[in-house]
């Protein structure tokens, strides 16, 4: 399953939108104390985007693809 984010840096205007995305997740780098948001696209290309300042929005797709994943891990519906 596919979805998309929305970002912006929080004092931008503009959003700008990732397509495709299979998978995030975050990073921390502590030589530089910088965390980062890492998206996983169809074409096993891989974006990090710093926290710092940034706003996410997730389309209801990725919802979807957590609450799936966790129906198939506990074997459980919810």
């Amino acid at each position: 399953m596919r979805y998309s984010v929305k970002y912006k840096r929080s004092k931008s205007l503009f959003w700008k939108k990732i397509k495709n995305v299979v998978g995030d997740s975050t990073l921390t780098i502590n030589d530089s104390k910088i965390n980062y948001r890492v998206f996983f696209l169809e074409d096993n290309t891989r974006m990090e985007i710093p926290l710092t300042d940034t706003v996410f929005v997730f389309s209801k797709e990725r919802f979807d693809l957590i609450k799936q994943n966790i129906n198939k891990e506990s074997g459980v519906k919810i």
